[in-house]
């Protein structure tokens, strides 16, 4: 694999008709699998709108850390809309709050430099191409 690359991987598996588990490195994340409900854990939006979360957070995180800066709480409230026709998500605003003493332009800093940096961040923005394939396999 060339340098500066690396690969993911998530087995995502049905577990009865409302509900799917997300599996990778021995941690699990429960969804929901049935359209329009909720009571069986995350549905797809909310997936999303997490992944944007734990990248924002993974990198104030150690960008706070290289910067020396103390960030006594970091909390980030993200909300979604969604278009319905196509399906689709067209906006996804968030609201970072952060309790630190530091200096209002470190604090700015960080937070460009956590969206600049993001994996998450940077697919969002410029898009991905997604490839599928069926396998079918029979009983």
């Amino acid at each position: 694999m060339p340098s500066g690359v690396q690969k993911y991987s998530v087995i995502v598996e049905r577990e009865g008709p409302n509900k799917a588990v997300a599996r990778t490195r021995g941690h699990t994340l429960v969804l929901n699998a049935e359209k329009g409900r909720g009571e069986a854990g995350f549905n797809a939006a909310e997936t999303l709108m997490s992944a944007l979360g734990a990248c924002l957070m993974t990198n104030l995180n150690s960008l706070a850390e290289k910067m020396h800066l103390a960030i006594d709480n970091a909390t980030l409230e993200i909300n979604a809309v969604r278009l319905d026709d196509p399906p689709g998500i067209s906006e996804l605003i968030y609201v970072l709050t952060l309790v630190s003493n530091e200096p209002t332009e470190r604090l700015e800093q960080l937070h460009d430099l956590s969206v600049k940096w993001g994996t998450v961040t940077n697919t969002l923005t410029h898009g991905v191409q997604t490839v599928g394939t069926l396998r079918i396999e029979r009983p």
